[in-house]
């Protein structure tokens, strides 16, 4: 257990590619031990697990407690701090600042003190003064890699850059690196006569002779600094049991060049370091400016503002990406929720787990965070442990009290239990942490605050940065760096500096694509044509036969009037809507749903079912959902009964929007744009993941007509919680079948698959897998039909991963400053990453805040498409989502597979009746 707040590091994101700074402590108890002279003198420590907690504070390990938790619970997590580890895994940095020593409890057998860190740097990185590193000596054995770089670019040769456009100058968030020219990053081999097998020995070992290998990072076996060293170099440590010497032999290997992972891993923890001189508070990977808080008194929150930072090679050199972000913490304690759980009445314990876990709280005391994993109702703050330490019982209540001056008012609350992730097991930290409600504040808005209008404009209004802002606030950080001596004396030891300025970009801006409705056209305008929809017909028509309506009695007065209004916009785009057979129901429980869509359904069929809902139900919304899709194969469109009120024009648009929705879900395309091909297949992946079942669905979507707009579906329900999907090849096989059917027999002549959510760090296995299986489906589907009377089908692929969460920000300047691009913008140079064959695209028009582009990763790419065509086909399918008459951040094959994972994954998880398959019913 561990009272005392040793956090786990645990991380709900995937790696941003970045190296941390993790403060550690030095061991001179280990050099006393190891008969090495105390040329610093601390009292022996240890630390324990830590989740990316801000306050950098190793802590001394705790026994067994009194009596054993019950219950615990499961949740589903990326660890992304270290577990105790062995110091012979930690790389040095000379002259950092020691850590400060503290204890916590946890229960279990006591184990040997060890030095750990607030965070798990990725793999190769390395560590300054007493940070943690992995290089070396299997450090990085079963660890998360953070910074992975996957050769894409088909060769050094490659032009990238596309030409339709135009031109239009933008800056971006980041900082050019600037080096001596000088400045030469050198890799020693360092070796000990007699042999030292403790890696934190070896630090100190070396330590002592700071004045003459200057600068240095140290991972216990190799040494990098930007001093030539005599060569060859001997020095000796003496040792103070017997007196004798420890020889250190230093042998230069090379010069690290700039192309080399290591060269910017070093460049990563000199920027840590020089972060960690700015008095800010670490939160897992970023730091914040607690100091520069924003209250928000009406909601009981505060907002601090922070940098996400990282330094990477780019097209010209190495850059640093910094971003503008921000961490909103609420005031109350998860004593406070489970208070409001018992006013609530019913099964208290229920509810507080319920509430609570899967919940991320940060302790008071020291400021870091843990999932909560379960509650433990038979242990409170008056139970006793064994402090190993003290080699006695003491109460949590005790325990506070001394170690950090702290009083806890309610004794009888029950404990907070956080499991060890499995990387935490790995490590042989395999007990629970156990924590006082009343001492954890509650982090992350909870699902009442996400729908309370007020507060979250209120957290907008904070969060949203403007561009000109975001600018200064960049400008501001760049000169924070500048105005630190410590900073700049670091920075100048290893011969480096940033730019002053942000950098300048070349952009171009795409036209605007032209939207295609019956027999009618026109240019979109700034990414929206809501308002020039209503006056056109649809491309393509369909015809809605019977349809029924199941409503609650007492909203039957208003279901009417909206069905009035459906069938008169539909007319007007020619859609036309029959008058429905509409089923009042005096009671509206979920079974009463049930019960009644299948008695009619098994008496007439139907072509659409529709419900009215009087409240929001995820438990009705997904029965019907399941009974509609899986079990009798119908489109289904739901709403609720806040959408029948509201002025006439509010009810005329979302009559049309539901309108038009239920048109497409039956087969109907309300619009089209020219495409730069049409004899292709555009496909959409995404995987949708469900902590709580431990499962994943991968949803698939391909077209098969030549404009993009109609499409086949199937979906995976993955075991394993697996984001790379083993049935890629049925997914393609059956599309393409569909294809053939609808296209004459024949097959389309290049394949372009966007897909989503993938890390960097399975690129290389998603090209061994995903891309394998597309090409094995091809070779199938031409067997099997024969194709063209040889059976050979082998359709040129490309393979692009596409991500919306990223940190880069662009910004159009002109004489006003700095404002958001216009839609279609497209940057193709100086922040792309010269290994990647990539592009940004701003396909959106974002009037609150700072406009996110989105990354295309081209990682495989036989088809001969020039850049240029990559770039306008991914923004010509922005406009393709018939659920949202704009452009949306992605293509729209990704946003309809998405759709289908979340609707499946959140409200089924069960498989849709194939008959579905080339209709778009997740709409």
């Amino acid at each position: 257990m561990d009272p005392a707040g040793r956090a786990r590091g645990r991380s709900r994101g995937r790696g941003r590619g970045e190296e941390g700074l993790d403060t550690l402590t030095r061991r001179p108890d280990l050099a006393q031990q190891h008969g090495i002279a105390p040329y610093t003198t601390q009292p022996p420590h240890a630390t324990g697990r830590a989740r990316g907690g801000m306050h950098q504070e190793p802590e001394a390990r705790g026994p067994a407690p009194s009596s054993s938790h019950s219950g615990t619970g499961s949740g589903s997590r990326t660890t992304s701090g270290p577990s105790t580890r062995d110091t012979s895994q930690e790389l040095s940095y000379a002259g950092a600042a020691p850590g400060r020593a503290s204890s916590a409890l946890r229960s279990g057998p006591a184990a040997p003190p060890v030095v750990s860190s607030t965070r798990a740097p990725p793999p190769g990185a390395m560590a300054g003064g007493d940070t943690t590193a992995s290089m070396g000596r299997g450090a990085s054995r079963g660890r998360e890699q953070r910074d992975v770089q996957i050769y894409t670019r088909p060769s050094a040769e490659f032009v990238k850059l596309g030409k339709t456009g135009s031109p239009i100058p933008v800056t971006s968030n980041y900082f050019e690196l600037i080096k001596r020219p000088d400045m030469h990053l050198l890799q020693y081999r360092v070796d000990f006569v007699p042999d030292v097998d403790h890696i934190g020995v070896r630090k100190a070992l070396i330590r002592v002779h700071e004045n003459v290998l200057g600068k240095y990072l140290f991972d216990g076996t190799l040494l990098y600094n930007v001093t030539r060293l005599p060569q060859p170099l001997e020095l000796f440590s003496k040792r103070v049991s017997d007196g004798s010497d420890v020889k250190v032999n230093f042998r230069l290997v090379g010069e690290i060049h700039k192309e080399d992972a290591t060269y910017t891993t070093v460049m990563n923890i000199i920027l840590r370091r020089c972060l960690g001189m700015l008095n800010l508070t670490m939160w897992k990977r970023d730091y914040y400016d607690p100091a520069a808080l924003t209250e928000i008194p009406q909601h009981f929150l505060n907002v601090w503002p922070g940098y996400l930072t990282t330094i990477r090679h780019h097209e010209d050199g190495f850059l640093l990406g910094v971003e503008i972000i921000h961490k909103v913490l609420r005031r109350d304690t998860a004593l406070d929720v489970m208070d409001r759980m018992r006013q609530s009445g019913g099964d208290i314990q229920a509810l507080c787990k319920a509430e609570l876990l899967g919940k991320v709280v940060m302790t008071h005391y020291n400021k870091k965070t843990y999932r909560i994993d379960d509650i433990d109702f038979t242990k409170n703050p008056k139970s006793t442990f064994h402090l190993r330490k003290e080699d006695r019982d003491i109460s949590y209540l005790e325990y506070y009290s001394t170690r950090y001056n702290l009083t806890v008012r309610n004794a009888s609350q029950p404990m907070l239990v956080s499991l060890p992730s499995r990387r935490d097991k790995n490590r042989g930290d395999d007990q629970p942490v156990y924590l006082i409600p009343e001492l954890c504040g509650m982090t992350g808005l909870s699902d009442d605050q996400k729908k309370n209008f007020n507060l979250m404009k209120d957290v907008g209004n904070i969060t949203r940065v403007m561009p000109d802002k975001r600018v200064e606030a960049l400008m501001k950080f760049r000169r924070r760096l500048a105005d630190n001596p410590k900073i700049q004396e670091e920075l100048n030891s290893w011969g480096l500096d940033f730019a002053k300025n942000i950098v300048s970009c070349n952009a171009r801006v795409i036209p605007a694509q032209t939207i295609q409705q019956g027999g009618n056209s026109f240019p979109t305008q700034e990414g929206d044509w809501s308002r020039s929809i209503q006056r056109s017909r649809m491309c393509v028509s369909v015809e809605l036969h019977d349809w029924i309506v199941f409503t609650p009695t007492a909203m039957t007065h208003e279901i009417r009037p909206f069905i009035a209004m459906m069938k008169q916009v539909g007319a007007q785009q020619g859609f036309n809507i029959p008058e429905p057979n509409v089923i009042p129901m005096q009671m509206d429980r979920t079974s009463n749903y049930v019960e009644a869509i299948r008695t009619e359904c098994s008496r007439r069929e139907y072509s659409l079912i529709f419900c009215v809902l009087r409240n929001a139900r995820a438990d009705t919304y997904a029965s019907i959902k399941k009974m509609t899709i899986s079990e009798f194969g119908i489109p289904s469109q739901v709403i609720t009964g806040r959408n029948l009120k509201g002025q006439q024009n509010k009810l005329l648009s979302i009559a049309t929007k539901v309108m038009i929705q239920v048109a497409s879900k039956l087969g109907a395309e309300p619009w089209r744009v020219a495409v730069p091909q049409t004899k292709w297949m555009v496909i959409g992946y995404d995987t949708y993941h469900d902590a709580r079942q431990r499962k994943a669905v991968g949803a698939f979507v391909a077209s098969i007509n030549p404009t993009f707009s109609r499409y086949y579906s199937s979906v995976k329900i993955h075991e394993n919680n697996e984001e790379i999907s083993p049935s890629f090849k049925d997914h393609l096989f059956g599309a393409l079948k569909s294809y053939y059917i609808m296209n004459e027999k024949t097959l389309p002549e290049k394949i372009v698959v966007y897909r989503d959510g993938v890390g960097a760090g399975d690129i290389a296995r998603l090209k061994d897998t995903e891309v394998a299986a597309l090409r094995e489906a091809c070779s199938d589907a031409g067997a099997r039909t024969n194709y063209l009377g040889t059976g050979v089908y082998r359709p040129p692929i490309a393979f692009i991963v596409v991500s919306k969460r990223i940190n880069t920000r662009f910004f159009a300047m002109s004489a006003r400053g700095a404002g958001n691009p216009p839609c279609g913008t497209v940057v193709d140079n100086k922040v792309t990453l010269n290994e990647r064959f990539d592009f940004f695209l701003v396909s959106q028009k974002v009037t609150q805040g700072t406009v996110s582009p989105t990354s295309y990763n081209i990682i495989e790419d036989d088809t001969g498409i020039a850049p240029d065509i990559h770039q306008r086909l991914a923004y010509a399918l922005t406009h393709l989502y018939y659920n949202w008459p704009g452009t949306l951040r992605i293509p729209a094959p990704i946003q309809y597979a998405h759709k289908l994972a979340y609707l499946v994954g959140e409200s089924m998880m069960t498989q849709p009746h194939e008959g579905l398959n080339r209709l778009p019913y997740y709409l």
